[in-house]
């Protein structure tokens, strides 16, 4: 019966810590060459967006800010035309440089010089025609 209550008392105290959570993004697109991303975050961290090109799940382009605790909106101006293409936007605790990487043959910062590292928050669209 103990084992139940700890259960029961450990599953009350994570959900109380998500409900008050006021962590979101959301997005969208009114261009062809831009995304626009609003969120709130609890504390600082980086804000990522990744655009793959509209027949593939292959990176396109990808772009990284730091964005400040509270409310904020972020435009993300694309390189050439995007028109249909998918996206996805994260926001994430860590910005992990190159020299500073414990992963093997790390993709991300062979590609890009850095990856990212604990996702907070997520959402995905799709760029206008």
């Amino acid at each position: 019966m103990r084992s139940f209550q700890a259960v029961l008392l450990a599953l009350a105290v994570c959900l109380s810590g998500w409900a008050v959570s006021k962590e979101y993004l959301t997005s969208r697109s009114a261009t062809p060459s831009s995304v626009t991303v609003t969120g709130n975050s609890d504390h600082s961290g980086w804000l990522g967006i990744t655009v793959y090109s509209s027949n593939d799940r292959i990176p396109n382009q990808s772009q990284v800010t730091f964005v400040r605790q509270g409310s904020w909106t972020q435009n993300f101006v694309l390189s050439g035309s995007c028109a249909n293409s998918k996206y996805d936007v994260a926001l994430w605790e860590t910005k992990v440089a190159r020299g500073q990487c414990k992963t093997a043959d790390c993709k991300w910062c062979k590609a890009n010089g850095f990856h990212m590292e604990g996702l907070r928050s997520f959402a995905s669209g799709q760029v206008a025609p």
